[in-house]
């Protein structure tokens, strides 16, 4: 960003950077003139003297003229000389004086402009003074990035990063030259560009040079942690430190007039380390090349930093400009409908292909959203929708939407088929200003595109590789800035336009948005005391006396969707950690946070969990902006403690169909089948004949139904028994429902049908009509719909419920198990529902009776797709009986062993499963 800085200098630099190669006194320039408000060159301000100078002498001889012709008197003739002197000799001062001011100027700024730069003393003179009064805490968040950072550059030996003590010292870092660059063409003459120098020696406490505490260097106590819980503990001191940056400062017209900072370095800087160790009995310096180990890892947390590599604080940002708002702008819906090729452009190796959506500037592929794998290399069709967040910085860097096809691979990473761009400033049709300030963007939803695109970077009609999808942009509602916020200029220069966004009301039928979500802090985190405890539920092996390493992980309808880092033996950690998600529908989106502790060798136990509904937790806000901080209590875990949580939450212009507004992770709950069978199929051998439901999903999960629960009645089959099926979903809009049926003993007649949940509703029962076909082989091939009418063997009916959310079927999943070690997030339902047990049978018979009829007319009213509360706590109640209570060993021996299994049944699941597993969708997940 910063290269244009070091581009080849003009002809004008070029003699400034020769005449400085000679060696002249340095001076100091006091100017003694204001500045004018158009300062002009000195060629200029001569030529004007001299036009000056020309009037004065004709308007004159003018006077002078008419005098003499009028016969005026020697006094009045005296007099107009003598105004013709003073305008001249007052006219030509100014221009002197604005001479004298443009030369000062232009000599004062060759020490800006010169390679030498200008010192600047008075700089480091006030730093060296506030350096020694700052106060530790204020580097708290310093101390959290510097573990973050420390934790990211660590081998896979180290389990742990913390931060035990960090001191500043009592001196500061000299600044020893600073250098403007003078604006070159190309460049905003607005924008600063420069380049300043800096420099810190010390000598470290532990060598003979340094026999004064007062010349203690700035250092770092860093504990690092290993998995055969043998921490180490360094000392690292700066002894050393010397490089060059260059600066580029935009400036903006509101307060705080500059908006953003862009800082990169020159080249990597020179740094050296006293690095020694803490603990007397292991000497870990006197390991071979420790010390330089340490110096580089140093030298590579700044090599992120080092041209054309750069880094960009928003200072509008900074001081709370931004604070009340979502920093996305919008969100990106794209309809991803299919791909094809042409019969002659030959793929290697690539059988399974899945769409992704991510932008340009994000790093790892492997957590954008995904569609499902299908067994298609030649016209796989998903029909499947995909969102993604839009940022104000993608405009201004000049980043695209990038829509690309992969090949899954079990073994060695996935191949690229092919990638369609859009660029984000035509997606929102955005506007930059000469500094790089955003200045425009769309605030209607729109389509940006509907069609077929090339994959090859070739013409559409040449193109071997194509994809059709639907794209279209959907920017968020704009809400007037706060009063604390907002100045008396910003108001005066608000556009009508703006003003009617700001009062635009919200649209009800618009209930998707942006939820930020901030992870501040925790406090009194720890493991409780197993024999404090009087529900034997929750009882555990672990000991109360260990210190935690704690970690949040959040999920979204109960679909895990960020993750912090551990923080090493701290009760109270300070996360900081900051992520922002699209919300499908906020009438029934709901949040959990879960906080774990990190374990050595051994899975890590959830210390407690706590969910909420966003309704709950925001109240009675305005619509356009809702804003919560609130400790949240954890509990349902091993131990105790809170967490501060910050929510925002901005709505969008999107109206989504309730189709798409469900939760990815939810129950299926299935209470009667019918089936309408056709020739060879018949229902008068209901006996004979097996069906089996099925979900898609890696490993398959199946329920049978026996024969002895299926009756015959008249024309058809059905499947009614007392107590429903449940089925899990984690992935429910990449998941089919399948309907296999076979009849007969000696010769088997075979059928099946398909329903892609994405097209159901949640928290409604409903029936839906499967069609019957015969038996493929090319199911996951696409996922296009059957038609329920065409279906050659008959028909099913599905009368089905999803309920959103974790619940009592899914203990029995392993992925589950794994990240509710410890938890019991059903708890308090559990609880509730044996008080309401408990209730109901104290009443007395006459009570009871008329509840009976009442759900009797319920149940009557259900199959016309009425939802009705009591109806439903049978369902639930029955529900909780599916728990699966989860055994955790006693001996931290055997629960080492077990965690060691886990990892290689992982790795041997990952190669023998399927691609639209568990164990593939959780890389979706994003860690700080």
């Amino acid at each position: 960003m910063l290269h244009s800085i070091a581009s080849r200098p003009s002809k004008e630099s070029t003699t400034n950077q020769n005449a400085a190669q000679v060696e002249t006194p340095a001076k100091c320039f006091k100017l003694l003139f204001p500045q004018p408000l158009h300062p002009v060159k000195p060629s200029q301000m001569v030529r004007g003297m001299e036009l000056n100078a020309l009037k004065c002498l004709l308007l004159t001889s003018f006077i002078c003229y008419f005098v003499g012709r009028l016969h005026v008197g020697y006094f009045l003739g005296f007099l107009s000389v003598l105004a013709g002197t003073m305008t001249y000799w007052v006219i030509g001062t100014e221009a002197q004086d604005g001479l004298n001011w443009q030369l000062e100027k232009q000599d004062g700024a060759k020490t800006l402009y010169d390679t030498r730069g200008e010192t600047v003393e008075w700089m480091n003179y006030f730093l060296e003074r506030i350096w020694r009064s700052i106060d530790p805490n204020v580097f708290v968040a310093v101390e959290d990035i510097l573990e973050d950072t420390l934790q990211s550059l660590a081998p896979g030996v180290i389990k742990g990063v913390k931060v035990t003590d960090l001191d500043i010292g009592v001196h500061a870092p000299k600044i020893t030259r600073m250098r403007i660059f003078p604006p070159m063409q190309g460049q905003p003459e607005e924008a600063i560009f420069g380049e300043a120098a800096f420099s810190f020696q010390s000598n470290p406490v532990g060598s003979a040079g340094n026999t004064s505490a007062t010349s203690a260097p700035p250092g770092i106590a860093i504990r690092f942690k290993t998995g055969l819980k043998a921490p180490i503990d360094i000392k690292a001191e700066l002894t050393k430190l010397q490089g060059k940056l260059r600066f580029k400062i935009l400036t903006s017209p509101d307060m705080p007039f500059v908006s953003k900072v862009t800082i990169s370095f020159v080249k990597v800087p020179k740094i050296e380390t006293g690095v020694m160790p803490v603990s007397q009995h292991m000497n870990v310096m006197k390991l071979p090349m420790m010390k330089t180990m340490v110096n580089e890892a140093v030298k590579l947390g700044f090599a992120g930093f080092v041209d054309p590599k750069s880094i960009t604080v928003d200072v509008k940002d900074m001081m709370g400009a931004a604070a009340a708002d979502t920093s996305s702008i919008g969100v990106v819906k794209v309809e991803v409908r299919s791909a094809k090729r042409n019969a002659s452009y030959q793929l290697q190796d690539m059988e399974d292909a899945y769409a992704t959506i991510s932008l340009s500037t994000q790093e790892n592929d492997k957590t954008a959203p995904s569609t499902r794998v299908l067994t298609n290399d030649e016209d796989p069709r998903w029909n499947e929708n995909l969102f993604i967040l839009i940022h104000q910085d993608e405009i201004a860097n000049d980043a695209t939407v990038d829509i690309k096809v992969w090949d899954a691979d079990k073994v060695k990473s996935d191949d690229e088929w092919g990638c369609t761009s859009v660029p984000v400033r035509d997606i929102v049709d955005g506007k930059v200003d000469k500094l790089g300030n955003v200045t425009h963007w769309c605030k209607e939803e729109r389509v940006v595109f509907d069609g077929w695109a090339p994959m090859d970077d070739k013409d559409l009609d040449e193109s071997e590789v194509k994809l059709n999808f639907r794209m279209t942009y959907h920017p968020k509602y704009i809400s007037p800035l706060p009063p604390g916020l907002m100045t008396s200029l910003e108001k005066d220069k608000e556009t009508e336009e703006q003003r009617r966004l700001e009062e635009e009301p919200l649209n009800q039928l618009h209930k998707s948005g942006i939820l930020a979500i901030g992870v501040s802090q925790a406090a009194d985190l720890e493991i409780g005391d197993p024999e404090m405890l009087m529900d034997d539920e929750l009882k555990h092996p672990y000991s109360p006396n260990q210190t935690v390493n704690p970690y949040a992980v959040i999920y979204l309808n109960d679909q895990k969707v960020y993750e912090t880092r551990a923080k090493l033996r701290n009760p109270a950690p300070q996360w900081n950690a900051e992520c922002e998600r699209f919300i499908k529908d906020y009438d029934t989106a709901f949040l959990r946070v879960s906080v774990k502790t990190s374990m050595d060798l051994e899975r890590d136990p959830v210390l407690g969990t706590r969910v909420f509904y966003l309704k709950d937790m925001f109240g009675d806000q305005p619509d356009k902006q809702k804003e919560a901080e609130r400790w949240v209590a954890l509990a349902n875990g091993i131990g105790f403690g809170k967490v501060l949580l910050n929510l925002k939450f901005k709505p969008i212009k999107l109206s989504l169909p309730r189709e798409l507004r469900g939760s990815d992770v939810a129950t299926m709950i299935v209470d009667r089948v019918e089936f309408k069978v056709k020739q060879p199929l018949s229902p008068h051998y209901a006996r004979s004949t097996k069906a089996t439901l099925a979900l898609n999903v890696d490993p398959v999960i199946l329920k049978r139904l026996k024969s002895r629960d299926i009756s015959s009645d008249a024309d058809m089959m059905v499947w009614n028994k007392s107590r429903p099926m449940y089925f899990p979903l984690t992935m429910r809009y990449r998941t089919a429902m399948y309907v296999h049926i076979s009849q007969g003993n000696i010769s088997t007649t075979k059928a099946m049908g398909r329903l892609w949940l994405k097209n159901t509703c949640d928290n409604v029962w409903q029936e839906a009509t499967i069609g019957l076909y015969a038996p493929r082989s090319d199911c996951n091939k696409n996922e296009d719909d059957w038609s329920p009418d065409d279906g050659e063997f008959g028909q099913v009916l599905l009368r089905f419920k999803l309920v959103p959310g974790f619940s009592p079927v899914h203990t029995h999943l392993r992925a589950f198990q794994l990240d509710m070690l410890g938890a019991d997030p059903f708890h308090d339902e559990t609880l509730q529902s044996k008080t309401e047990q408990w209730i109901k049978e104290e009443e007395d018979e006459e009570e009871a009776a008329r509840r009976r009829r009442q759900s009797a007319v319920t149940e009557v009213s259900e199959v016309y797709g009425e939802n009705d509360e009591e109806a439903d706590k049978e369902f639930l109640n029955d529900l909780k009986k599916y728990s699966k209570t989860q055994s955790i060993p006693r001996l931290f021996v055997l629960r080492k062993i077990r965690r060691g299994t886990d990892v290689v049944r992982h790795r041997v699941e990952t190669v023998r499963e399927g691609f639209n597993s568990d164990n593939r969708a959780s890389r979706a997940v994003i860690k700080e």
